[in-house]
């Protein structure tokens, strides 16, 4: 004899559910997880963040660790652009010796690491738009190094302070000759 609570209502309810099972399971946007190293200069670029944005308009981020890699989870799968920034670092390495960063966190980290780990890049890359990294992601984990090219510009991200202009001067003057 069969149980008698699959009568009525409830076995309708059931068999709604095991039917769009597949279909909500299927809606769920595929993604993959990326782990690589960023460098520049053939060095391990020591902290900041890496951030791939998806052609949906969806954005992920990662820390860089101090030996230069990243691992970034939930990336829509598809053509992303990528960037890299450290200017939280170079901000922080700014700072007189012994101070805190402003609203200092937990994650937050002294003046003192921030300069042992900062590295300098070039600014194009603070953007995905600029940056003029790409990559394909595919479902699944996968690894993409990112290397960073190019030259510094003056007055732009040569070091701790250094201004985020164009190199171009401050504009209250003509240039030193």
């Amino acid at each position: 004899m069969g149980c008698s609570c699959w009568r009525g209502p409830v076995r309708w309810v059931g068999l709604l559910v095991l039917a769009t099972l597949p279909w909500i399971v299927g809606c769920a946007k595929p993604s993959g997880s990326v782990t690589g190293k960023v460098t520049y200069q053939n060095g391990p670029v020591k902290g900041g963040q890496v951030i791939f944005a998806g052609s949906d308009g969806h954005s992920v981020m990662a820390d860089i660790k101090e030996d230069g890699s990243y691992q970034v989870e939930k990336v829509p799968v598809g053509e992303a652009k990528i960037a890299v920034t450290n200017r939280s670092l170079r901000a922080a390495a700014s700072m007189p010796k012994g101070s805190a960063p402003p609203g200092k966190q937990s994650g937050s980290i002294s003046p003192e690491e921030a300069k042992r780990r900062y590295v300098p890049i070039p600014t194009k890359y603070e953007t995905p738009d600029t940056s003029g990294l790409t990559y394909a992601v595919k479902s699944g984990p996968q690894e993409h190094d990112i290397p960073l090219t190019g030259n510094l510009t003056p007055g732009g991200t040569g070091g701790p302070g250094g201004s985020m202009g164009s190199g171009k001067g401050s504009g209250s003057g003509p240039p030193k000759k």
